[in-house]
């Protein structure tokens, strides 16, 4: 393969791509979106979770931080951090994202300490940042975060487990919105099955009301049988935490996941969105946008659809409720308002709205530390946090020429691409064509790639052409700049769709559009032949490689979280990053 032109984008030509439209056809385990009976928004909405998210950017001063009021000088700390988070789930303002962890980093102890003592949920925010954008929790500004948040977990008495004093919680700076926090933070930074994250865990579990909802802080401070006019009671936001933490540590029962869903269920506005405390009888809720966005999160970790029908109430849906508080004129375009009437941005609606927006559930983070491998196959091995959904192997279908595995944007799906170009889709992976289906005969397709609102995907063949299916688009192939190889073994878009890299068997990358060029095996001398697959980190400034043994070798911000090598196979054929961890 050449390696003419490697170390930078190609230049976009002027040649057309076959585009091929869609087929009204279901792939195997698949459920087309289109014959949906609402046409309401579905999730993901990457383009409404980016405006939101450069709003927050543009609060962000040049020091890194949001301050507490336009022009105060005083950082407002928790804000900034959450922003953290909804910069990297919208892969928006990477750069100032990094900025303003830099600026936490700085002042760990400023924020993170509370009345003398460490703060549970200030530690966990600090994580999960540090986490998504691909920094090292254990050593943050000259301290180790993890170690600091488990010191806080008491470790005896009746509160035995709970992260903070109870103190700490009389004040609600502890209890059972900063316990989900914590439990999603810890799994991020891969602490799982721990003594301290059972006895964590154990006490969440106790904490959960009769009725399925979680009081703030705690049942000793805010008792089940609190009423909702008094501001008593179980109430959505700390339900949707503590429904996220124990998804995120794989704790969540059937019998702790029908009670929450019965609790969200019958709390609905009805409206389609959610407030504080659950609308009752007696006390109709008043929907809000940060509460219908933490609600739907937890909706996602329970593995339901926000947008079924047990959540549609007329024409509105919770994503659409969500999405008609969002302001789109005006300075502050793109921002969220908080309720009554539309008004000037509000931080706290609109980062609690991007990352529900982008259809993602905690922890996620720039490279996910998860992926899965396919082999020839159809089978499927999972590394991390990546759930298996499916392989075609386990329903009996004998392949041996499935060539590449690409996941759904909320990691829990993934499509099985074959080497005819047909396509297989497990989980909640829609079918948008093939080309067998289309009576186009090929034999050389090696891999496939997703656009980044779901709608399509395209296959790429192993001289480096281009089929776009759905909302995918032509930006460039080999082919049509004149360059003749016959090893290309993958593709991978960037997250605006505005451009993909090629992989070679060699390990080599080319890159077209707005993709960049971070690193190759053939430039660091490495001599492969085996190469399979190539799979982007969230913010584009890093990817990984795998081998057909299993082998993985990762660039830029990528990180390493296992491999195959050692386990025996031979038959690997791609790679995927988890983008967000399955519930």
């Amino acid at each position: 393969m050449s390696r003419a032109r490697r170390l930078g984008p190609f230049a976009m030509v002027g040649a057309m791509a076959l585009l091929l439209g869609l087929v009204p056809t279901v792939a195997l385990g698949a459920v087309d979106p289109r014959v949906a009976a609402s046409a309401a928004p579905q999730l993901p909405q990457p383009s409404a979770a980016r405006q939101a998210a450069q709003w927050l950017a543009g609060q962000l001063t040049p020091q890194g931080y949001i301050p507490t009021a336009p022009g105060s000088g005083v950082a407002d700390f928790s804000t900034t951090a959450q922003s953290v988070l909804a910069l990297s789930a919208a892969n928006t303002d990477l750069a100032g994202a990094r900025s303003a962890l830099a600026y936490l980093e700085a002042n760990v102890d400023q924020y993170v300490v509370d009345g003398g003592v460490d703060g549970p949920g200030q530690l966990s925010l600090l994580i999960l940042d540090a986490e998504a954008l691909g920094a090292d929790p254990t050593s943050f500004g000259g301290t180790n975060l993890v170690s600091r948040l488990l010191a806080t977990e008491q470790a005896s008495g009746p509160d035995a487990g709970l992260f903070g004093s109870d103190d700490q919680a009389a004040n609600f700076s502890a209890g059972g919105y900063q316990q989900g926090l914590a439990l999603a933070a810890l799994a991020s930074a891969g602490v799982r099955g721990t003594s301290q994250v059972t006895s964590a865990i154990s006490w969440l579990v106790a904490e959960q009301c009769p009725d399925g909802g979680w009081t703030s802080p705690d049942n000793t401070n805010n008792a089940c049988s609190g009423d909702p006019a008094s501001f008593a009671g179980p109430d959505t936001n700390s339900t949707a935490f503590a429904i996220e933490g124990l998804a995120a540590q794989d704790a969540v029962t059937p019998a702790i996941s029908a009670a929450a869903l019965a609790f969200l269920t019958a709390g609905q506005d009805a409206d389609g969105g959610w407030s504080y405390y659950p609308s009752t009888v007696t006390t109709p809720g008043s929907t809000d946008p940060d509460s219908t966005a933490l609600v739907i999160q937890a909706l996602l970790a329970l593995g339901t659809s926000p947008t079924g029908a047990s959540f549609t109430k007329g024409a509105a849906t919770p994503v659409s409720t969500l999405l008609s508080f969002q302001l789109t004129s005006g300075a502050d375009a793109g921002a969220f308002y908080y309720p009554p009437a539309p008004a000037p941005g509000n931080a706290i609606a609109t980062y609690e709205a991007v990352p529900a927006l982008a259809g993602l559930i905690l922890p996620f983070g720039s490279s996910g530390g998860s992926y899965w491998l396919a082999g020839a196959d159809g089978g499927v091995f999972a590394f991390g946090r990546a759930g298996n959904f499916g392989s075609l192997p386990a329903l009996g279908i004998a392949v041996h020429d499935i060539t590449s595995v690409v996941s759904t944007a909320d990691g829990k799906g993934y499509w099985l691409g074959a080497r005819d170009g047909g396509i297989f889709g497990f989980g909640d992976a829609p079918f948008y064509g093939s080309l067998p289906a289309l009576g186009v005969h090929v034999s050389d397709v090696v891999g496939q790639s997703p656009t980044s609102d779901g709608a399509g995907y395209w296959l790429v063949g192993a001289d480096g052409g281009a089929f776009a299916f759905g909302d995918a688009g032509y930006v460039g192939s080999l082919p049509a700049l004149g360059v003749h190889v016959s090893d290309v073994v993958g593709i991978v878009p960037t997250s605006d769709g505005q451009g993909y890299w090629l992989v070679g068997a060699d390990g080599g990358v080319f890159a077209f559009g707005d993709a960049g060029y971070i690193g190759s095996l053939p430039a660091l001398g490495v001599a492969v032949t085996n190469v399979v697959g190539i799979a982007p980190t969230a913010d584009a400034l890093g990817y990984t490689l795998a081998s057909r043994t299993g082998g993985v070798y990762a660039f830029g911000d990528a990180r390493f979280a296992g491999s195959a090598a050692g386990l025996g196979v031979s038959d690997i054929v791609g790679i995927a990053a988890s983008p967000a961890r399955p519930s």
